[in-house]
């Protein structure tokens, strides 16, 4: 069995902590589950040195599934953390070293499964037994300024903690399901962000492109894409970029989750009446040069932001559609008028993201031809650099328009113009990937499938 084939949801947590902690590292094995008249060990050794230990211990024959020593010592490690008086800190520690931007904890019937959200996928990470997740639930309620005795109702809470001598914020979030209360904890990285315009992965055509959008002093700029495709990070890059001592940038966040220095940030307090057009309405009178409104929702917003960029100021914004021709149609759903939108929209950036290898364990695979040259098909491996995944990280696919008064009058159609141009953009993006061995042939061709970009017409077969 491959690391990649391990489940670790399969892993019986009764079962794999009834040979004790010590024996355990002592001898390099984990029982994990009982198949029929079997108990199955995963080990790093080719024989099971403790073998008869173990059969006594179960009653039954063992069968051996051989993995890696360092992933065997990580899993035996993760298997017994819901013992330690230290449980929570050790969690944070590992999901900030893996860069996670939450953590779940799952409530089954049987047990706990923690799975932290790594570059937009959820990965196992360990599973603890319910009296121990019920101590640890009420730690961190009181850590978020929660009701411990409110187990039937939603609750949210935020925290501010401290690790290795940096600040992070967390949102706290409880929903009771059939088998308890589910916490899913999101990390904010806000002092820590360290990412630019250099960071988005753009080519030298789109940063002309960009370099002129953010050169415009008025206008709308909105970048599109689905839920966690890094849309908010794009802003906090643009804002550092435009960020300079004689103009007055202003934001409007829900919540302001990285903090820079020089920009006045504000945070939605729907109890104090700070929302997205009530905030917008206040900042209007604090004479801004730049706007930044984390996302445009309802109709309200949108008017008074495409009022705004046309009266003078820069608006930076992000929409919920997968593509730019989508963004022109939203804003009209909203009630915004088409000759305003035609008038103050000057660029969209459509954006996703997409996995790329661990440098430290990716190898070669095969050799292809793509586009007439030899090429060669790379593979994640899976090692502690990466929690075994193979991957390490995400890298931006966009496109960039940039919507003159030149553009605008030649176009009669712009929106059906601009889907043809997002889609080859993206797709330039993805064949840089491709070319310098950071994603998969197989990669390549399901993000062509998931996000619709003529599958039949640009994939690539081996």
């Amino acid at each position: 069995m491959s690391i990649f084939e391990f489940d670790l949801e399969k892993v019986n947590l009764e079962i794999a902590r009834k040979l004790k902690k010590l024996k355990a590292i002592e001898n390099k094995c984990l029982p994990i589950m009982i198949k029929e008249d079997e108990v199955i060990v995963v080990t790093s050794n080719e024989t099971l040195d403790n073998k008869e230990e173990v059969e006594f211990l179960f009653n039954k024959r063992t069968k051996i599934i051989k993995l890696s020593e360092d992933f065997v010592n990580e899993l035996i490690k993760n298997i017994f953390l819901g013992e330690l008086e230290e449980l929570f800190d050790i969690l944070l520690l590992k999901a900030i070293e893996l860069n996670a931007s939450d953590i779940h904890f799952e409530p089954r019937k049987e047990d706990i499964f923690i799975r932290f959200r790594v570059d937009g996928v959820l990965i196992g990470f360990t599973k603890i037994k319910n009296e121990e997740y019920q101590k640890l639930l009420s730690k961190i309620k009181v850590c978020g300024n929660m009701d411990i005795t409110e187990k039937r109702r939603p609750q949210d809470g935020k925290s501010l903690i401290k690790v290795n001598g940096k600040n992070y914020d967390l949102r706290l979030s409880t929903i009771p399901i059939i088998y308890g209360e589910k916490l899913v904890i999101r990390i904010l990285y806000g002092e820590i962000f360290n990412y630019n315009i250099s960071s988005l992965n753009l080519n030298v055509n789109q940063r002309k492109k960009l370099k002129k959008i953010i050169a415009l002093k008025n206008g709308l700029v909105i970048i599109n894409g689905p839920t966690g495709s890094g849309k908010s990070s794009s802003l906090y890059c643009i804002l550092k970029e435009i960020n300079k001592k004689d103009i007055n940038i202003t934001t409007l966040e829900d919540p302001v989750e990285v903090i820079i220095k020089g920009v006045n940030q504000v945070s939605l307090n729907r109890k104090a009446n700070i929302t997205f057009a009530t905030g917008l309405r206040s900042i209007l009178r604090q004479d801004p040069d730049v706007l930044m409104i984390g996302e445009i929702r309802d109709e309200e917003t949108a008017n008074m932001a495409v009022t705004a960029s046309l009266t003078g100021h820069k608006v930076y914004s992000t929409i919920h559609t997968k593509t730019p021709q989508e963004v022109y149609f939203r804003l009209e759903d909203m009630g915004v008028k088409q000759y305003l939108i035609k008038d103050s929209l000057i660029g969209i950036i459509s954006q996703r993201l997409i996995r790329v290898f661990c440098d430290n364990c990716k190898k070669e695979d095969i050799k292809f031809i793509f586009k007439g040259n030899e090429m060669i098909n790379y593979k994640g491996v899976g090692c502690s650099n990466c929690n075994y995944t193979g991957y390490k990280g995400r890298k931006v696919v966009s496109s960039v328009v940039f919507i003159d008064k030149e553009i605008k009058k030649q176009i009669s159609n712009i929106f059906q113009e601009i889907g043809e141009l997002n889609n080859e953009e993206m797709i330039d993006s993805l064949n840089d990937l491709l070319t310098n061995g950071q994603i998969s042939i197989m990669d390549y061709n399901n993000f062509l499938i998931e996000e619709g970009l003529n599958y039949e017409e640009n994939k690539i077969n081996i």
